[in-house]
């Protein structure tokens, strides 16, 4: 232990002499291991933390998929989901979820409240083994058509709107005006999926539809469910997907519905969402950069062994050991560690707070983000691993030093070949690990400046967006609507407005799909199926004049286009294309149903085209639009409760002010109007391109530190290998040579450390980007331009590191009688 401590003593005192290379290392090790456990405190939270739901891993979600009818994503119906299971046992449990959020209306003694639901099976909690705080979880008798309709609550809304009341269980509850029996309460730690409030039995929901043949017309024909399954041992996605595809191509074939397959996620893909893609790919470049901080300080310390190689000589000649010497080039490295890692730890929560600044919304538990004990068991196994990496090399040559040619040529040469070679070769690796992340911080920024240059479709700037639902008998929804929309347009801070179904992304990759037949096709069930899915909507025709919409041919709807008069409608450009293709669809007529696209009903109606408008990707970025539009008047489903407002050019920040006045007045016209989802639609373009911002930025810094460090490398190797060949430049010079060829001697030996670092990273990029493939938008992983642009710029930065040290040996060796006289 004495030995040890005075180690410890000498090592500390060694660093105290030489504070710039000491804060240089310590601060290279602070930013990795800072960098380094942040990534990881959000990589364990989010994916690796236990969850509240039974082995997570054996989970996966199903939808309804199919290129042909232009339908990324189908809902399932309940007996769908139903016949699905019972012909597939093999593969494991299923239950029912809602594809997406369906809004409640909480009365109580106050103004209601809007609250997110999802509906679910009565095996959806026993599958996910989810236990509830309070009560007990929905099961198998609540989830009957006739059942009575109860619901469990989550832990947020027991506490903020009944203030955490232990005798919730069994209290009625006014939901959408029907009395509901609140069953259990989850506990705060369950959040799937993301962000619902209550959930609900599904079967008394759709048994509240009406329908031709009593309750199972919903129950079958309602596709509103996604299917969630716990995979039997030894099942694959893969093995479910074409299981649950077979089975439901059997069912299908009974029916004469649309044909499609099944798609199947893993549940901790769809739940956690795209950035989930990114965390792995991000914990690895947090891990090559940790690798080049280490090589950095590597690289470091060989020249503290070079500089020091005499003293280390002289304390051999007379006595000391090499083991000795060794431990104390050990305490110094732990010194180095220790030190970089409390900053490092120091660091890492200044960086927590800037990844949850900058990642998207949505990503479950990440405000829970934090330095707790796993995470700072991490750090002490990186700061040991760095120990390892920093000290191995350094180490090995100071405690095998040559004592006869320490103490000869100390005097004339700062570094030994062997050493010189190792820093090389480290220098080597910095450079082409920097590449690595270069071409992919290149790729994601690329994929995110395509994906701002994407065109949606509609002007998204200064147009706020909230959705009015009146709560009157009478009139109609959409009448109320259209008498209330000139009010608003009559506000000082107005340019436009309009109303519409559903704005773009309100309900993600979900839409209100229906089935279509083009004049002139047959009109037959078959036809209809193999045509394409058409996105349905209801809109004003200021809608299109406020979003920018451009109309491309015809004209948009007027006041002539009412209830009983004949009916009409608008297509998209997209839709024109794929049913009446090289033809003007304009005075044509288009059959189409106004529900969702698994519903076998036909009796479709048929409109006459009066306009065709620009495409809009309403269902996110990988949508392919084929749009039809309804007059708001003669909508049997679509009701126009979103509105979008413009604001006048300069009024962008009053649109709070708007929305307060336009609540006030719908309020005054409807006391029980509900006013939700006020926001910009520039934040809803936003959101879909968040994932990739959070990437392009958090990439892009990695990246800019590991190569900024592997250039300062570089110039240190540079730097010392000029200061080790001065004798040799001298004699050069004194031969006739130019400082324009000791320059030129300089590049060429750095050139050629920087060409195999440069080669070996591109190598290494072509492999390690295959795993960037779900993160790329709009560029291949092999972008000739992102590769070409690391290329220029390591060449360039290059240049710029090794001029100034081959700037300094051709003035230095302009003297050579000097600088020989000198050595």
């Amino acid at each position: 232990m004495h030995t040890l401590l005075r180690d410890l003593r000498l090592a500390a005192r060694q660093l105290r002499l030489a504070p710039g290379y000491s804060l240089a290392a310590v601060a290279t090790l602070a930013l990795a291991v800072g960098a380094s456990t942040a990534i990881f405190s959000a990589v364990y939270t989010v994916l690796l933390k236990p969850m509240p739901i039974r082995e997570p891993a054996q989970l996966v979600i199903g939808w309804g998929t199919s290129s042909a009818l232009n339908m990324r994503v189908i809902e399932l119906s309940y007996l769908d989901i139903e016949d699905i299971a019972a012909a597939t046992p093999e593969v494991g449990k299923v239950a029912s979820v809602g594809s997406s959020a369906w809004t409640l209306i909480l009365d109580g003694e106050e103004q209601p409240v809007k609250l997110p639901s999802t509906g679910v099976s009565g095996h959806f909690f026993d599958l996910l083994g989810a236990v509830p705080e309070l009560g007990r979880a929905i099961g198998p008798d609540d989830d009957r058509p006739t059942s009575a309709p109860v619901v469990v609550i989550s832990h947020d809304v027991w506490a903020r709107q009944f203030g955490s009341d232990p005798q919730i269980i069994g209290r009625k509850l006014r939901l959408d005006d029907r009395p509901t029996e609140v069953v259990g309460v989850m506990p705060a730690s369950f959040n799937y999926p993301q962000g619902t409030a209550i959930w609900q039995a599904i079967a008394p929901v759709l048994g509240t539809i009406p329908g031709n043949n009593g309750y199972s017309t919903a129950l079958r024909n309602v596709g509103v469910l996604f299917m969630i399954g716990r995979l039997a041992p030894g099942v694959t996605a893969a093995a479910a997907r074409d299981a649950w595809t077979g089975a439901n191509a059997q069912l299908l074939v009974k029916s004469p519905g649309p044909k499609y397959d099944i798609a199947v996620t893993p549940f901790l893909d769809y739940h956690i969402g795209p950035a989930r893609q990114a965390m792995w790919p991000l914990f690895g470049a947090v891990g090559v950069l940790l690798l080049i901080a280490c090589a950095n300080v590597s690289g470091l310390m060989l020249t503290r062994v070079s500089l020091r190689a005499h003293d280390d000589a002289i304390r051999t000649a007379i006595g000391g050991s090499r083991l000795a010497i060794a431990r104390l080039w050990a305490a110094e490295t732990v010194w180095l560690t220790l030190l970089g890692g409390a900053l490092g730890l120091l660091a890492c929560r200044a960086l927590i707070g800037v990844i949850i600044a900058l990642a998207p919304e949505g990503i479950p538990r990440l405000n829970e983000v934090t330095v707790d004990l796993p995470v700072a068991v991490f750090s002490i196994a990186i700061m040991t691993l760095a120990t390892l990496l920093c000290g191995i090399a350094p180490i090995r040559h100071a405690s095998d030093v040559n004592v006869s040619d320490a103490l000869n040529d100390g005097a004339r040469t700062l570094a030994g070949g062997r050493s010189n070679r190792t820093r090389s070769s480290l220098l080597v690796a910095q450079i082409g690990l920097a590449v690595v992340l270069l071409v992919v911080a290149g790729l994601v920024v690329r994929s995110f400046d395509a994906l701002q240059s994407l065109d949606f479709g509609f002007s998204h700037d200064a147009v706020l967006r909230l959705k009015i639902e009146p709560r009157v008998a009478s009139p109609p929804v959409n009448a109320w609507i259209s008498e209330f929309i000139p009010h608003i347009a009559q506000l000082p801070d107005v340019a436009s407005v309009g109303a519409v179904y559903l704005t773009p992304m309100e309900l993600g990759t979900i839409g209100q799909g229906t089935w279509a037949i083009g004049e002139g096709q047959p009109e037959t069930p078959e036809q209809a199926s193999s045509n394409p899915i058409v996105n349905y909507q209801a809109a004003t025709a200021d809608y299109f004049r406020t979003m920018k919409i451009p109309l491309i041919n015809g004209r948009l709807f007027s006041e002539e286009d009412r209830a009983n008069a004949p009916r009409v409608a608008l297509i998209s450009e997209g839709t024109a294309a794929a049913f009446f293709p090289g033809q003007d669809p304009v005075g044509k007529r288009i059959k189409a149903a106004s529900f969702n696209a698994n519903q076998r009903n036909r009796d479709g109606v048929w409109r006459t085209i009066v306009g065709v408008v620009g495409n809009v990707r309403y269902k996110g970025m990988h949508d392919i639009p084929l749009d039809l539009y309804d007059p708001p008047a003669q909508s049997t489903t679509g009701t126009v409760t979103s509105l979008v407002v413009r604001l006048k050019p300069g009024r962008e920040q009053q649109a709070l002010a708007v929305a307060a006045a336009i609540q006030t007045q719908a309020r005054q016209r409807d006391p029980r109007v509900l006013v939700s989802g006020i926001g910009m639609m520039s934040a809803v373009v936003d959101k879909e391109i968040a994932p990739w911002r959070f990437s392009a930025w958090v990439f892009s810094m990695f990246a800019a530190l590991a190569f900024t460090l592997s250039m300062l490398g570089l110039f240190s190797v540079v730097s010392l290998d000029v200061a080790n060949r001065r004798r040799e430049f001298a004699i050069r010079m004194a031969l006739g040579a130019t400082g324009a060829h000791i320059v030129g001697a300089v590049f060429r030996s750095a050139g050629v450390r920087a060409v195999v670092g440069v080669v070996a990273g591109l190598a290494l990029a072509a492999v390690a980007t295959r795993s960037l493939e779900s993160l790329l938008f709009g560029v291949r992983r092999t972008d000739a331009l992102t590769y070409s642009s690391v290329v220029a710029l390591v060449t360039v930065v290059v240049a710029i590191a090794s001029y100034l040290p081959a700037r300094r040996a051709a003035a230095a060796a302009a003297n050579p009688v000097a600088l020989l006289r000198r050595d």
